[in-house]
């Protein structure tokens, strides 16, 4: 399974190792990465990833303001310098993992893990769903 992926991060540098590290892992497709979280934000919008890469401290629009106005449903795994942001990062539904500034490769991929997982088990109740609505309009034909 190849999950589609946007990074939106001020820091340059974190910003390009983030992308790395997407670009050299195989279940991951980088479609872009944004210094400008405004435009960031606009892309995931419009382009719907399976998975943002989202810094918390921003200028002009910082993550969790970026989580309140993000219009497509794809798992965030947030970065940042500072761990005390992570109970709060961990209120919002599509936030499922936190990463310390700098990443390391292992924790990174420990991340993606998760995401795939649950990228699996959506699928698996998306298909469930669908053939439970499709039993229950065969039982009504009969």
């Amino acid at each position: 399974m190849t999950l589609t992926t946007i990074v939106i991060d001020d820091s340059t540098l974190q910003r390009v190792a983030t992308g790395r590290l997407i670009e050299n892992h195989p279940n991951l497709r980088l479609m872009g990465t944004f210094d400008d979280p405004k435009k960031g934000l606009e892309a995931v919008n419009k382009f719907q990833p399976d998975v943002l890469f989202l810094d918390i401290e921003m200028p002009g629009l910082g993550g969790f303001e970026v989580l309140e106005l993000l219009e497509c449903d794809c798992q965030v795994i947030l970065n940042s310098t500072r761990s005390q942001f992570a109970l709060h990062a961990f209120q919002y539904d599509q936030v499922k993992d936190f990463l310390v500034k700098p990443m390391n490769k292992p924790r990174f991929e420990k991340s993606v893990d998760k995401a795939i997982k649950n990228m699996s088990v959506e699928k698996v109740s998306r298909l469930d769903m669908g053939q439970h609505v499709w039993m229950k309009r065969l039982s009504k034909a009969s």
